[in-house]
């Protein structure tokens, strides 16, 4: 039994619950996922430095902390794409939102460039919705698996295209 909202969109509580359910492979995908994520974000911003053989950490407090948490989110989207049940494949359309977040967070922690493409205080209001961003993309995932696995009608999109297109060629042979 599910518990559905006024909308009937099913809480986020329960959502979210939903991640204990799932397989050590698809845990271990997100957990190596969210550390590359966290590598290469911390590489491409520049929030790591050495300078004269130590290591410094350049930016604001804030810029670790949305970077750290919006790589976990990274690696829980990525992960939900792997052994998604069935009505609930991922698609290209899918792709779209957690990588625009993953994009406004590098661009919201960049300390290389020289003349930096946000400045001020716009700087850590689009990290914050970078993660919002990566929220809601998580929470949508979730949701169509959730209705996929209760039976639920999800909504069905006509013009995306499978991530994995050869991979349901091969099951219904």
């Amino acid at each position: 039994m599910s518990v559905t909202g006024i909308t009937g969109i099913t809480s986020i509580t329960v959502l979210f619950g939903e991640l204990r359910s799932w397989s050590v492979p698809r845990r271990l995908i997100a957990a190596g996922v969210a550390a590359a994520a966290l590598v290469g974000l911390t590489i491409v911003s520049g929030t790591l430095s050495v300078i004269d053989g130590a290591i410094v950490f350049p930016g604001a407090w804030w810029g670790y902390l949305l970077t750290v948490v919006g790589s976990g989110l990274v690696g829980l989207v990525v992960a939900g794409y792997v052994d998604a049940p069935i009505g609930a494949e991922a698609t290209m359309c899918d792709l779209r939102w957690p990588v625009l977040g993953l994009i406004a967070l590098s661009l919201s922690t960049d300390l290389r460039t020289a003349v930096p493409l946000l400045e001020g205080f716009v700087r850590p209001v689009v990290a914050v919705a970078a993660v919002v961003l990566l929220v809601w993309a998580l929470r949508e995932r979730l949701q169509s698996e959730h209705d996929a696995t209760t039976g639920a009608d999800g909504e069905v999109c006509t013009t995306c295209r499978p991530l994995f297109p050869l991979a349901q060629g091969r099951s219904g042979q």
